[in-house]
């Protein structure tokens, strides 16, 4: 390859965390069972998702946090509808958790069991997956409903 041509193209890379506009995509697999997590980030929250055995198909989700104030947002329903996106949180089911501000990768981590995973951002837990029964019980969550249940302390 010519040495030219290379420097012109290391130049025109950019780390993604560089670039504001990258949204958070995490991808983990159980060193236990091999199971599959999925973390992605859209326009209005971040959501994780467990993969079923044949990585085909979500066998279930939870909503980790909104990455935009869910009580300031306004939402054009049908816009969001057609995307095939997600709901974003609505005021109704926010707490004091429910927005991330200004999330990173790095502020994301992840421990696996045998039958559930657990999902903290900056070292405090916000999501638990359970892997038996499939349900999420999520910290930013003020009460249970269509977006999973409460995570007690």
């Amino acid at each position: 390859m010519n040495i030219l041509l290379f420097i012109c193209l290391f130049a025109s890379m950019k780390p993604s965390s560089i670039n504001k506009d990258d949204k958070i995509f995490i991808q983990s697999s159980s060193p236990i069972n091999g199971q599959i997590l999925i973390i992605e980030e859209d326009d209005y929250s971040v959501w994780c998702y467990i993969l079923d055995k044949n990585k085909s198909e979500i066998e279930f989700s939870g909503f980790l946090c909104s990455v935009g104030d869910p009580t300031k947002t306004n939402l054009d329903l049908n816009k969001i509808k057609d995307s095939g996106l997600p709901p974003p949180l609505i005021a109704k089911y926010a707490n004091e958790y429910s927005y991330s501000k200004n999330l990173k990768e790095s502020d994301i981590s992840i421990k696996w069991f045998e039958t559930k995973v657990e999902i903290f951002i900056k070292g405090e837990k916000y999501l638990l997956m359970d892997l038996e029964d499939k349900i999420s019980y999520s910290k930013g969550l003020s009460m249970d409903g269509p977006y999973g249940k409460m995570l007690s302390k």
